[in-house]
């Protein structure tokens, strides 16, 4: 097979007039390398290279650039990085055991015009339209502060210690507003979400969203079509802020941290803000500057008050941004904002926060309903003679504030309705036009909170919770909802208790004797993604993943077996040989009788359990058809439910691969997805030491993010947050803890969210702390039995 570049070009979305340009950019003996790959194989390529390209420029907080970590492309799998290095167009360096990648030369020859023609297709004349209000910080980004020109935060900034970080720390509106416009260039092809690498500290320092080094141009076409008056008025705010927050921040910092420029307008400030000090210090003689603004010297007479005053200022300043910069949309916009818990007020304010009653005392919480509220207040009332520790309230950090709700802004990824005093049941929520709205619960003040997918970066979700949590339960009302809505649910259930109560429910018991099964080896000629020898790599990988003692030696006789049963079989590279099928059956002999007496010992199992044979096959287009398909994997042993749990997922995702990437730009929230695929201990299959050369990515570190593309949302499972590593974290847009089991758990969770150790611990049954994007509140999941349908 032979795939010509202007035909791959075409499909990766390039106009028909710059492609004849855009293949004369690539030297005639990569574009011959090229030709041996399929077409979306080529795309990959190319998608690879662009992304390195825009990634290398991601920087940590010292504005440092040094390279793009692999683990960041892992989305793409190693098959597109292994042929950018055969081809020299990127090469890459380790540091304490980190590999950072940088597009060479010859690559950035390349990728230069293939950005710069995404660049001429973006709509600059909509994008100045929309988003004159994230100037400020876009000016922060690129001319002021210490972040360089190419990263901007994808989280709220934990600490002020930047000025960009001020300004998005205390305008969280503006900060909204930045994610959604990075948001829509990495729906262009235009930006990426990237490791930032601090080269010093030799470490991943943060996912942010990554510009090309021509996100200058996109910059400046921008700001060429914003009012002449906005653009006045914003520089001087920001002139202002930035001399107010550079003083603050010497002044509490000290000499040592970092000293203050000297310039006319910080000494002008410096002089202003030590007279709102004159109680607390004791100002020494100026030193003298040629143009008469000197710079004052001074010495701290009364700590305490000193640092009170700062604090006061400090605050005067964050006050001063809220008011001056304003979010404020006078029209509807096509584009959804980023998620938001929105409320009718049009002033800030904060979170309504949940104060966990006292953990009744039980071992697991086992009834599929969650107590109502009477029962608890009844609890309470009986425990108010007893001397009981008041658990403290969780109290979000300051960035967490909630911003002003836009007018004329739509629905938002978490919508909050009231709703009556009444428990049970729930009335249906108001459905919003053209949206894709999955109801969860209620936040502690009444708001009806819902998760709106197709708002997000992706569809994927992380649920976390020890034993009696509510998680099993809070799984079955997800994917109720989801099939309610005619959404495909495939429930990978380890335990066999996920099975939701109600909808259209397929359930598959696999189990010894075969009844149900799928076949990892077998082809289709409509999938032309799946090869003999890519069914067999995977068929092996995954035997490596969950036999990780199988040596290479073992793994090579395996795959030699493989193929050799394929040729027998008259199945070859050429797809019309394909409606042959591969039995697995007829595997079993030539593994049995292997002279290596370790593999047969290794794969008995596999087909004692009749593993990938048997009566009726599990039809993935049956799957995609609608519905609720519960994989009830209870009755394998353990090794066996996560091996066929993995190649199970590796079918899903070529299936959908085949089907084609979802189209960029799609306004339909709902045609965003084809499937929904929850796994329960999804930590059995996430790779737990992803920085290990030696370590074999596990499945869903392989396809989390690639799955996204072709309408795959995850919703994973677990007791931990450590469970998932960074490399699972950065693609996850909505994360749920639920209560922890034990002190350890609560431990673990509680650092990465941010609450007390006792809030986790004390939580009750369904009630969880919710984070949606930037956005994190406290809810109560409502149970099957309250929900109307």
């Amino acid at each position: 097979m032979s795939t010509d570049l202007a035909k791959a070009l075409k499909a990766t979305g390039y106009a028909d007039a710059e492609i004849p340009a855009l293949t004369e950019s690539f030297p005639s003996a990569v574009t011959e390398y090229l030709r041996d790959f399929r077409l979306q194989e080529v795309r990959d390529v190319i998608e690879t290279l662009l992304y390195i390209y825009i990634a290398q420029n991601s920087a940590s907080s010292r504005g440092e650039g040094a390279g793009v970590v692999e683990q960041s492309c892992y989305a793409y799998t190693s098959g597109p990085l292994f042929a950018l290095r055969q081809v020299g167009l990127i090469e890459s360096a380790s540091w304490h055991g980190t590999t950072v990648l940088t597009a060479t030369p010859t690559g950035e020859a390349i990728a230069r015009p293939l950005m710069e023609a995404r660049l001429r297709a973006l709509d600059i004349e909509s994008l100045a339209r929309e988003i004159h209000e994230v100037v400020p910080a876009l000016l922060a980004g690129t001319v002021k502060g210490s972040f360089v020109n190419k990263t901007f935060p994808s989280t709220l900034p934990r600490t002020e210690e930047m000025f960009i970080s001020f300004l998005l720390n205390n305008c969280p509106g503006l900060f909204t507003e930045c994610e959604r416009f990075a948001s829509r260039l990495r729906g262009a092809g235009c930006a990426v979400l990237a490791y930032a690498y601090d080269l010093d500290g030799a470490k991943a320092d943060g996912v942010v969203y990554t510009f090309p080094p021509e996100f200058a141009y996109i910059l400046k076409g921008v700001l060429e079509r914003i009012d002449p008056a906005i653009r006045e008025h914003y520089d001087m705010l920001l002139e202002s802020f930035y001399s107010t927050f550079t003083v603050l921040r010497y002044l509490a910092c000290g000499e040592d941290y970092d000293r203050i420029r000297a310039s006319p307008a910080h000494r002008r400030e410096l002089a202003k803000v030590l007279a709102e000090l004159d109680d607390a210090i004791y100002v020494l003689e100026g030193v003298r500057e040629d143009d008469g603004v000197d710079l004052a010297r001074f010495i701290v007479k009364d700590r305490n008050l000193y640092d009170m005053r700062l604090r006061d200022l400090g605050r005067a300043l964050m006050v001063e941004v809220a008011e001056k910069i304003v979010i404020d949309r006078s029209a509807p916009e096509e584009e959804p904002s980023s998620p938001i818990l929105e409320e009718p007020s049009p002033v800030m304010e904060e979170i309504p926060v949940l104060t966990p009653a006292p953990a009744a005392e039980e071992d697991e919480w086992e009834e599929p309903v969650f107590p109502d509220e009477a029962e608890e207040e009844d609890d309470e009332a009986e425990e108010e003679d007893e001397e009981v520790e008041e658990p403290l309230p969780i109290v979000p950090p300051p960035a967490r504030r909630r911003a002003a709700p836009s007018r004329g802004t739509p629905s938002n990824a978490v919508v909050a309705e009231r709703r009556s005093a009444e428990p049970a049941p729930v009335p249906a929520g108001i459905p919003r036009a053209g949206g894709f709205d999955i109801f969860l619960g209620h936040a502690q003040d009444g708001p009806r909170v819902n998760w709106s997918p197709g708002q997000l970066n992706n569809g994927h979700m992380i649920i976390l919770g020890g034993s009696g949590a509510g998680k099993t339960e809070t799984i079955r009302c997800i994917a109720s909802e989801l099939a309610a809505q005619a959404m495909p649910v495939v429930l990978i259930d380890f335990h066999g208790d996920m099975a939701a109560s109600n909808g259209d429910i397929r359930s598959y018991k696999i189990r010894e004797g075969g009844e149900y099964y799928f076949n990892p080896l077998e082809l289709d000629p409509d999938i032309d993604e799946i090869t003999p020898l890519r069914a067999t790599s995977d068929f092996v990988d995954a035997i490596s993943i969950n036999f990780p003692t199988l040596g290479i030696q073992q793994r090579r006789k395996i795959k030699n077996i493989i193929k050799d049963c394929y040729r027998m079989s008259g199945i070859t590279g050429k797809t019309e040989t394909w409606t042959r099928v591969l039995d697995f059956d007829d595997i079993e002999g030539e593994i049995m009788n292997c002279e290596d007496e370790a593999i047969p010992a290794y794969l008995e199992d596999i087909f004692d359990y009749k593993l990938f044979s048997g009566e009726e096959k599990i039809s993935i287009p049956t799957i995609l058809s609608g519905g609720i398909t519960h994989i009830n994997l209870n009755a394998l042993p353990e090794n066996l439910r996560y091996l066929f749990a993995d190649l199970f997922l590796r079918r899903i995702y070529y299936t959908l691969q085949a089907t084609g990437e979802i189209p960029r730009g799609t306004e339909d929230e709902r045609a965003k997805f084809r499937l929904f695929v929850i796994v329960d201990e999804a930590k059995l299959l996430v790779s737990q030491k992803s920085g290990s050369k030696s370590s074999i990515k596990a499945v869903l570190n392989k396809y989390a993010t690639e799955m996204r593309k072709f309408g795959v949302s995850l919703i994973l499972a677990s007791q931990l947050i450590a469970h998932f590593n960074e490399e699972i974290l950065a693609n996850i847009a909505v994360k749920f803890c639920m209560r922890s089991e034990n002190k350890k758990q609560a431990q673990e969770n509680a650092k990465f969210f941010e609450v007390s150790e006792k809030d986790l611990l004390n939580f009750q049954p369904g009630e969880g702390i919710l984070i949606i994007g930037s956005e994190k509140m406290n809810i109560r999941i409502v149970p099957a039995s309250e929900r109307n349908r």
